[in-house]
């Protein structure tokens, strides 16, 4: 993990890992595990979307991806629960209407232990992104509105300095380097599954949605 210039934060926080995980891969398990491993990180909520509002269509159904998210929470560790808010709208959903959502449904659930429930208006909310996606963020949907309500986490590709969006005030509240899996990504499995390359596509993969893969290419 690299958090190199940028400030520390000792409070403590609920990771929220949005994307489309289409399919979810070795390095979103990665980023989980870091996610996990950090010991102010009191919760992480994998949130996969029904579309990206700036994406095409995926190649998995929104259910497909839903299963597979499932399985991704379980292997990952106990900190991480599940979020099917942005599925059961059945449409492309914006970040900020699933922030305030969370924001609700956090408060009013037993999300966390009780020992922490006194302390929820002190825990931040963080969102997880990759730097290309952080960049371009201007273009969301009430951006700066988002700003305001979390903090950021990002994940960089590559060792270079994250470059911050356009007329906008982020809190980046941590980097994550995965520079090592540099090679791995939805698209490039996409590619390979689309191809027929099916068992180099699955070395990209955890090997507990393999039988997933394989049910739905009836291999």
């Amino acid at each position: 993990m690299d958090t190199s210039n940028l400030k520390q934060d000792s409070t403590y926080f609920i990771a929220i890992y949005g994307g489309s995980f289409d399919p979810p891969h070795l390095a979103h398990l990665e980023i989980l595990k870091i996610l996990n491993n950090n010991s102010l990180c009191l919760q992480t909520i994998l949130l996969p979307n029904y579309q990206n509002p700036l994406k095409s269509k995926p190649f998995f159904s929104p259910n497909e991806r839903l299963k597979m998210c499932e399985i991704l929470a379980q292997i990952s560790g106990d900190k991480t629960t599940i979020s099917d808010y942005e599925i059961r709208q059945n449409h492309p959903v914006h970040t900020i209407e699933s922030i305030c959502a969370l924001q609700k449904w956090i408060a009013d659930s037993n999300l966390l232990d009780s020992k922490w429930l006194d302390s929820i208006p002190q825990v931040k909310l963080c969102f997880v992104l990759g730097s290309d996606s952080f960049e371009s963020l201007h273009l969301w949907k009430d951006s700066q509105s988002l700003c305001n309500l979390v903090e950021f986490i990002v994940v960089r590709r590559k060792s270079h300095a994250i470059t911050y969006p356009q007329n906008l005030t982020p809190k980046v509240r941590m980097s994550i380097n995965l520079s090592h899996f540099n090679t791995i990504s939805s698209s490039k499995v996409r590619e390979l599954l689309h191809n027929g390359e099916i068992e180099k596509a699955l070395k990209m993969l955890p090997q507990q949605i393999f039988p997933f893969i394989h049910a739905h290419f009836k291999l």
